[in-house]
């Protein structure tokens, strides 16, 4: 089981883990009641996308911004890199692909600017953009990725160049998926859970200490995992935990995701850190993941269709924290660097969707 969306001509690559629970087979209800938000001081300064249909889905130290958005006269959409002040970057599937109606998608972006993610032609592949290239190169073809994978998808890098993905096993039927890591041209495959099925890593955090994702057995649907040292285990569970997923990493190793729980049927934002699981309780009426950390343990995430943050335990809507008539609802908080700034995705007043960078000014 992957929390991991098919990527054919998706906006997004990853979709939201509140939607992929349900497709796993977890029915969402609707929260019966949601508390407030609570207070911040912070304001933001909103910066939207000039191109309409475009996200943004990460923002490292630098400021620069990975997102996706149509190029001109294509009816889908293309993942892009946008340094500060100059126009979207935009990265292309690989060369022999381009011609068969390839779709690639980007899942990551480090301080250097490379880029990670996957093309889709029938088969994912796994790719790396080197910084200031549209030409990936395709991870798939190392030969010890090769040798053990399939199908294959690049979901994180870090500033080491570290890559992390998953892929399936020959000769599983895609029954069997298991995750790896590649350092140059070094491929070491993760281990599973005893009696694990499929696991997959969706990222990995600055040091390479740690990495996230979920796992799941033959006795139990997926779960948040995290391998330190080449060790997989199993993060704490929220009590009445169905099933759960890692989406981020810090340097500490604090990671965020989501969890759907039986008391409500819903999904909630988690934080896992100091060997315990916390609900972030983001206020809202619905589900709820937290979807990014950064440094200094601030979360961002997504609650019923509007963009939150967390700064020690206090979650806010960040649509009140941005200039009035701005015109765009803030639905979504994809990322954080370590200096406060966050991107992610906004609807315009025609219903379209727009990226959107906030910028902390007090």
């Amino acid at each position: 089981m992957s929390f991991l969306s098919p990527l054919a001509g998706a906006a997004r690559t990853r979709r939201p883990l509140i939607a992929t629970l349900a497709v796993a087979g977890t029915a969402l209800a609707a929260m019966a009641t949601a508390g407030p938000a609570h207070a911040a001081t912070t304001q933001y300064k909103l910066t939207l996308s000039a191109t309409v249909d475009s996200q943004y889905l990460a923002i490292n130290n630098n400021g620069d911004i990975m997102g996706s958005a149509p190029r001109s006269g294509d009816s889908f959409s293309s993942p892009f890199v946008l340094k500060a002040g100059g126009a979207p970057l935009f990265l292309n599937p690989p060369a022999g692909q381009a011609a068969e109606g390839a779709f690639a998608s980007a899942a990551a972006l480090n301080n250097a600017d490379q880029v990670v993610g996957n093309s889709d032609n029938g088969l994912f592949t796994a790719l790396e953009w080197p910084a200031g290239s549209t030409t990936p190169t395709d991870l798939s073809q190392l030969p010890a990725l090769a040798a053990s994978f399939f199908n294959t998808r690049a979901t994180s890098i870090n500033d080491t160049g570290l890559i992390v993905g998953f892929g399936q096993t020959p000769g599983s039927n895609g029954d069997l998926t298991k995750s790896f890591t590649i350092q140059g041209n070094t491929v070491k495959v993760l281990p599973l859970l005893p009696r694990g099925v499929d696991a997959d890593a969706v990222a990995v955090n600055s040091a390479g200490t740690t990495i996230v994702g979920d796992a799941d057995t033959t006795t139990q649907d997926a779960v948040a995992v995290e391998w330190v040292n080449g060790a997989i285990k199993k993060f704490p569970a929220l009590t009445g935990t169905l099933t759960s997923g890692a989406l981020a990493v810090n340097a500490s190793g604090q990671a965020v995701g989501a969890a759907v729980l039986t008391t409500d049927g819903n999904a909630h934002a988690v934080l896992w850190a100091n060997g315990k699981a916390t609900d972030l309780r983001f206020p809202g009426g619905g589900d709820a993941e937290a979807t990014g950390i950064n440094v200094n343990g601030v979360i961002v995430g997504d609650s019923a269709g509007r963009a939150f943050i967390d700064r020690n335990g206090a979650a806010t809507d960040l649509n009140t924290l941005i200039p009035a008539g701005s015109g765009v609802t803030l639905t979504t908080a994809a990322s954080i660097n370590g200096n406060g700034v966050i991107v992610g995705t906004a609807v315009n007043a025609q219903g379209l969707n727009v990226g959107y960078e906030l910028t902390p000014v007090s």
